[in-house]
């Protein structure tokens, strides 16, 4: 089968897509070049957040599959789709590496914020030693918002650290097989947050979800604590968040994912004193990377078989 993989990041990995496809035949586009290439594609593999316009999907007459690089759908036009008679899949995070590495990110950011990682490395370089005390992840009480696979992940990791972890999700979940020991429906949010020294957000986004971590939100978390977003940037207010590291309320946020992305260059965020960033790596890792490719190449196998794909969504 004839698969294109469509993003400016992934015609960086043209060469090692042709090395990794196994029976097929496999190419990249990106902007430039989508119009063109399209029309011959049977399977169009994409990322979170690139669009295709049903224009473009109305070209490309072979088009069975539309295969998302990740478990988001945005940018995926469903009517259009489902209109064309083109199937919608997702890839799990959870047991491909994508969930994981998220799940290591979340961590990473709880870490340098309870540890003032930022004025330890200056005391270091000044010769300022055994200082800053910081706020050990031991014995905390942390909540994890959303506790789908990336959530559960999340969750296992700190329970595993020895923190008390309550979980919040729209639908009811089991909370031991989630991971946690206390669960809150997402109605209740404000109360599960109340009493938690950091707070992590997995929500999935949608209209529903969109700016639901704002001021009534982070007021509600306790002085002192800590917030950190490993989901998507449209989830926050990012002006609330700002007063509330301004005023002090909270100590500090983690955050590898943004409303605009790249952000804009003047954000004050970039440059705030109580503020962690990554630039949207959590899920990109060699395991994560290799993993996601692995469930692609089986979809395309099942296919190719007239089999049903896994994850199929549309």
């Amino acid at each position: 089968m004839k698969v294109l993989f469509y993003s400016r990041e992934f015609v960086k990995l043209h060469d090692s897509f042709l090395k990794w496809m196994k029976s097929h035949e496999a190419d990249t586009a990106d902007e430039e070049t989508l119009k063109e290439k399209i029309v011959d594609a049977e399977v169009l593999v994409t990322r979170p957040g690139v669009s295709v316009s049903a224009e473009l999907l109305r070209s490309a007459p072979k088009l069975r599959l539309q295969q998302q690089w990740g478990a988001g759908l945005e940018g995926v036009d469903l009517e259009a789709c489902q209109a064309l008679g083109i199937a919608v899949c997702n890839t799990p995070s959870r047991g491909t590496g994508n969930a994981e590495g998220v799940a290591e990110v979340a961590l990473l950011h709880m870490l340098l914020l309870g540890r003032k990682y930022a004025l330890a490395q200056e005391n270091a370089r000044t010769g300022r030693m055994f200082s800053p005390r910081g706020v050990s992840l031991w014995r905390k009480t942390a909540c994890v918002v959303g506790l789908g696979n990336l959530g559960r992940t999340i969750s296992e990791r700190l329970a595993a650290l020895g923190m008390t972890v309550r979980g919040v999700n729209r639908s009811p979940v089991d909370a031991a097989r989630a991971g946690v020991g206390e669960f809150f429906l997402l109605p209740r949010l404000m109360e599960a947050v109340s009493g938690c020294r950091f707070v992590v957000a997995a929500l999935a986004y949608s209209e529903e979800t969109r700016g639901i971590f704002g001021e009534t939100f982070f007021r509600a978390m306790d002085k002192g604590s800590f917030f950190v977003n490993v989901a998507r940037g449209g989830l926050v207010d990012e002006a609330a968040l700002l007063r509330v590291l301004d005023d002090k309320h909270l100590a500090g946020a983690g955050l590898d994912v943004l409303a605009d992305e790249p952000p804009l260059p003047g954000s004050p965020l970039l440059r705030h004193p109580a503020v962690t960033l990554t630039p949207h790596i959590g899920g990109n890792t060699d395991e994560s990377v290799k993993g996601i490719f692995d469930f692609i190449q089986a979809n395309v196998d099942r296919l190719s078989r007239g089999e049903e794909p896994l994850s199929r969504l549309a």
